[in-house]
């Protein structure tokens, strides 16, 4: 996958003809991969058409940044990048892209070579979110408009997937995200701290599997809350088949597969004996 960091600005030379996804992609969810199955069923009857998809560095909730965000940008991309796509486009959101006019952000999709698009039916953008479908329409001969996903009565949003991880429900929000819910985060000893700019998953035991240097590991997790400990790398990782310790700082890909239990004190708040049994149990 070709990554590309684009202000709207500056001119890239794409001569691929693109098949462009619009939309906010924080979360990367089913509602998401249905409007990416769109642009690779296009795909098929296009074979000289590349898919794109075009996502914000920063989450943005009506017109500002968001001050927390579900997932990372570089976890976005490795989604991205296993659905196979050809490229993506990554904006920075400042004032100028927030001020771009609907008509003026289609010139710059035509400009990119974008050929046909594929979005949801919620969909809106530019200047006070004055572009919408119809405005598409009439600019683009392809465009590919999916329903708004939902599972019983819940809506599929960015939304509902933040709550999910406050309320620490890793098995729901397992079931409605294309990857399992993951974290990518820098190690000492298998103490680490979560980003700040994240939402914060509830305090608890999980268990993971853990990718370090391309290898695969299983284990539990202590995420702690920031009241029942005053250090700085309180969050912990126990691993079970790993044969060596990891060095300084080392990167850790951490993806959470279910709860084994919350904690609500400092007395709860450490990984245990029957802990470290229940995450055997699961795997083993």
């Amino acid at each position: 996958m070709k990554i590309y960091n684009w202000n709207l600005k500056d001119k890239l030379e794409i001569s691929d003809p693109l098949i462009m996804c619009l939309g906010s992609f924080e979360s990367m969810h089913i509602g998401h991969l249905k409007i990416f199955r769109e642009a690779f069923s296009i795909k098929e009857n296009y074979s000289s058409y590349k898919t794109a998809v075009l996502i914000f560095k920063t989450p943005i909730k009506n017109g500002t940044l968001k001050d927390k965000k579900l997932l990372q940008l570089k976890t976005r991309l490795i989604t991205l990048s296993n659905l196979k796509f050809d490229y993506c486009f990554i904006v920075d959101f400042d004032e100028e892209v927030k001020n771009t006019e609907a008509s003026a952000f289609i010139e710059k999709l035509v400009q990119l070579n974008t050929k046909a698009i594929c979005c949801g039916e919620d969909f809106k953008f530019g200047f006070n979110k004055t572009g919408n479908i119809e405005l598409l329409k009439k600019s683009f001969e392809l465009v590919s408009v999916s329903k708004i996903t939902k599972i019983k009565t819940h809506k599929i949003s960015s939304s509902l997937t933040n709550q999910l991880v406050s309320d620490g429900n890793i098995e729901f929000l397992n079931s409605i995200l294309i990857d399992k819910y993951a974290v990518i985060v820098n190690t000492i000893n298998f103490e680490f701290s979560l980003p700040e700019s994240l939402t914060l998953l509830r305090a608890g035991i999980y268990v993971v599997n853990c990718i370090i240097k391309n290898f695969e590991y299983h284990g539990i997790c202590l995420i702690s809350n920031p009241e029942f400990s005053e250090q700085d790398n309180t969050n912990k990782i126990y691993l079970y088949d790993i044969e060596y310790i990891p060095g300084k700082k080392e990167e850790f890909y951490i993806e959470f597969l279910d709860k084994i239990r919350f904690t609500n004190n400092k007395k709860t708040n450490f990984i245990t004996p029957e802990d470290i049994e229940a995450g055997k149990k699961f795997f083993y």
